[in-house]
């Protein structure tokens, strides 16, 4: 048994198809966009020199027991003023307890050569979102992760504790529900808010805008840190063709935009019953799948501070989840929720929502880490 640092193409590919052996027989996973994922492996997220990536894996004979990615975000350790790494992406198969160990020692040994502190595991913005702690019979939301309950005892064992919670809020949608939302809209509007959709003529124009937003209202939100608009535009630009206009918004007032609201079908519900079959081989059965979306996301909603405390996020979630209602949407969600942000858990409860699942991140120490290392932006030896 040997822990291999990763640089080739192929070894890449083999890191990101590793999870078709972990869940063969799991009948909720969803596999991930192998090539994005590839690409993230190989530090070409969009976040560009800032983000130092490696990918490793642990292995017996030719075997891949488990893999994780070891990375060093600048932009994040600029933000926040520490000198944190993150460990991303991780798999594993059952009962490889002493596999496992040694490679969250090898990761975090790279993070701690590397000037890093401390180590999180599970979350970066742009790039993963966080393990989830229960819900392991139910198929995960677009973007959100799901994993089986024994890596949680792994993570554990490797010495990491609890740092933050989250949870993920789902609505079922009412006729009552669709008249508190109308009400919601009209005392934004009430307030001096004008709510319209995004401009996907000039979709690249309004990422932009998205992006200052974003940067703007979640600066201080922990875990968050200034993304990179070509981290955004994957999302925007990159997935126009299946997002609804009338699901997002921007918050007006006085002709300035001073909120937004990213929200999307989830098409893990067309992904799924696919199980890894590739879209372009199969136009027309995605095309059918996507036709019987019937769950809507509420991804990210923010307004700025000056202009909080007028029902303006109410506003625009409510506006989005009535165009859901308008597409047949029997459900939605409004995810994910740190656990006490009670501001935004509060938003979810005046909309209908109730908590349906619940994530975790963990944190360990590194002692001794080597402050003053340099080296190129993107690892990969």
């Amino acid at each position: 048994m040997r822990v291999r640092s990763l640089s080739t193409a192929e070894e890449l590919q083999r890191y990101a198809d590793f999870g078709l052996e972990v869940y063969r027989r799991n009948p909720y996973w969803v596999p991930p966009d192998s090539h994005h994922l590839t690409e993230l492996l190989a530090g070409q997220g969009g976040f560009g020199p800032d983000l130092q990536v490696q990918a490793f894996w642990v292995e017996a004979g030719d075997r891949i027991l488990a893999t994780i990615a070891a990375v060093k975000d600048e932009g994040y350790n600029r933000h926040w003023n520490e000198q944190l790494g993150h460990l991303l992406f991780f798999e594993a198969l059952p009962d490889q307890d002493e596999a496992v160990e040694s490679l969250l020692r090898a990761a975090c040994e790279w993070l701690r050569t590397r000037g890093c502190e401390a180590a999180r595991l599970s979350i970066l913005p742009g790039l993963q979102l966080p393990l989830t702690l229960d819900a392991y019979d139910a198929v995960p939301t677009i973007f959100h992760t799901h994993n089986p309950p024994y890596y949680h005892s792994y993570i554990k064992n490797g010495g990491f504790r609890t740092e933050q919670g989250l949870v993920e809020y789902q609505v079922r949608f009412t006729s009552l529900l669709a008249e508190r939302y109308r009400e919601m809209v009209n005392r934004a509007t009430d307030a001096g808010a004008s709510l319209r959709s995004w401009n996907f003529a000039r979709l690249e124009e309004e990422t932009e805008a998205f992006t200052d937003l974003c940067n703007e209202t979640f600066r201080s939100h922990w875990g968050f840190m200034p993304l990179p608009s070509a981290v955004l535009l994957g999302m925007t630009v990159g997935m126009r063709d299946f997002l609804v206009p009338d699901f997002t918004a921007f918050a007006e007032v006085d002709g300035r935009r001073v909120g937004f609201v990213y929200a999307l079908p989830d098409l893990n519900q067309a992904l799924h019953p696919m199980r890894g079959k590739g879209i372009g081989e199969n136009p027309d059965e995605f095309q059918q799948r996507l036709r019987g979306i019937d769950h809507g996301v509420l991804l990210v909603i923010g307004v700025q501070q000056a202009y909080r405390g007028r029902g303006i996020n109410l506003g625009m979630a409510a506006r989005s989840y009535l165009a859901m209602m308008d597409r047949g949407y029997k459900t939605a969600s409004y995810t994910v929720v740190l656990d006490d942000n009670w501001r935004s858990r509060r938003t979810a409860e005046k909309l209908g929502a109730r908590v349906t699942r619940n994530y975790i991140v963990y944190r360990k120490e590194l002692p001794g880490a080597e402050a003053r290392f340099v080296r190129s932006p993107i690892t990969q030896s």
